[in-house]
């Protein structure tokens, strides 16, 4: 049977090229190809991509491949060690010792007091298993699922990042930063799925400004899909 899905199948690259086509600008028409399959109901045409994720009866791997993530957490819980001087303080290189001493605990006091509040802390570099359903990380010391059905939000924060809150088991709200090149994929499916009046479907934003007369000086036609809301 014909391969009806394939965006970048007849992108004249030397045109690309004069353009200013990137990289980037693959990913982001791959993505388009999918998100007009997807909101027209058509995920079964989405070809299948490698992966090596168990995938679920049904489910289709959309994009499989490294990632950065990020957790906004506390790096410490505000403890620390309080350090001790023996010298006698009451002679002038006692007093110095006491004093340096001091200086040197106020400085662990306020490393600790920092390292308790809550900023986006850099996890392990692993890889991304992106399908119509979830999306699955792996590092070198954690794997897990996250479904769009669990998000209680998701926003495309750069190109290039997607962030999202969800209840982890105990009902505790956690919030997650993704980096990766998929990351307008990420948004565009979860969005279509659970969240079709989110702004930037609504307004077209989440597509770069132009990318459709980029397309076309690359001698490829982007689907309709800047609103999808």
């Amino acid at each position: 049977m014909r391969d009806v899905f394939d965006p970048l199948a007849d992108i004249d690259r030397a045109l690309a090229e004069q353009a200013g086509w990137t990289w980037f600008d693959d990913y982001l028409l791959y993505t388009c190809g999918v998100a007009e399959l997807i909101s027209t109901g058509r995920t079964a045409q989405i070809p299948p991509k490698a992966t090596r994720v168990r995938v679920e009866p049904g489910e289709v791997c959309l994009a499989d491949g490294p990632v950065n993530w990020f957790t906004w957490r506390a790096a410490g819980d505000g403890h620390w060690t309080r350090g001790q001087v023996r010298a006698d303080g009451r002679t002038a290189i006692g007093a110095a010792h006491h004093l340096t001493n001091a200086v040197r605990n106020e400085a662990r006091r306020l490393r600790a007091e920092a390292a308790a509040q809550p900023r986006w802390v850099a996890e392990r570099a692993g890889t991304a298993m992106i399908s119509d359903r979830r999306m699955h990380l792996t590092a070198p010391d954690r794997a897990f699922s996250l479904y769009w059905s669990a998000l209680e939000g998701i926003d495309l924060t750069a190109p290039d990042r997607v962030g999202c809150r969800f209840p982890d088991k105990h009902g505790t709200m956690q919030q997650l930063l993704i980096q990766s090149p998929w990351a307008p994929l990420l948004f565009v499916t979860a969005a279509l799925r659970h969240f079709p009046h989110h702004p930037l479907l609504q307004n077209g934003t989440w597509l770069p400004a132009g990318f459709e007369d980029k397309c076309h000086l690359a001698g490829k036609k982007c689907p309709k899909v800047r609103k999808l809301g």
